[in-house]
């Protein structure tokens, strides 16, 4: 985060976006101000000159982090994060567990084993209000 800070933050990466066409400049925001208006003095990112911050041209991965998965652990659909580092594939066993409390019983028991799957149900919003992940 602190690479990112010295770089810009937040503020560059939106004026990159902005200029980018993927934002809406016009936008309203809470400053009474457009996003395009609030961004007007923040400088360009300049690629040459830093390494953190990378041009939509040249991603580190060119598919996102999320993932939509059928199957038959879920035939309606789920959502998995994905880092990067699995690889575009797997084909082995999935543990199933119903919420972490139960995984935790799963993982001191034995059950889980190196390069299993874990699948956690029963967490989500949708599953309770008190989601600490969400």
């Amino acid at each position: 985060m602190q690479d990112l800070h010295n770089h810009g933050g937040t503020p560059a990466v939106m004026k990159y976006l902005l200029e980018a066409g993927l934002l809406h400049g016009d936008c309203l925001t809470v400053t009474g101000k457009t996003i395009a208006e609030n961004l007007e003095h923040v400088p360009s990112l300049d690629f040459t000159k830093q390494k953190i911050i990378r041009p939509l041209s040249n991603p580190i991965k060119e598919t996102g982090h999320l993932r939509i998965l059928y199957g038959n652990l879920a035939e309606k659909g789920s959502v998995a994060k994905i880092t990067g580092k699995e690889g575009e594939k797997f084909s082995g066993k999935a543990r199933v567990f119903d919420g972490e409390k139960d995984l935790i019983k799963g993982i001191e028991n034995g059950r889980v084993q190196h390069g299993d799957v874990i699948v956690i149900r029963h967490e989500g919003p949708k599953a309770h209000r008190e989601c600490r992940k969400c």
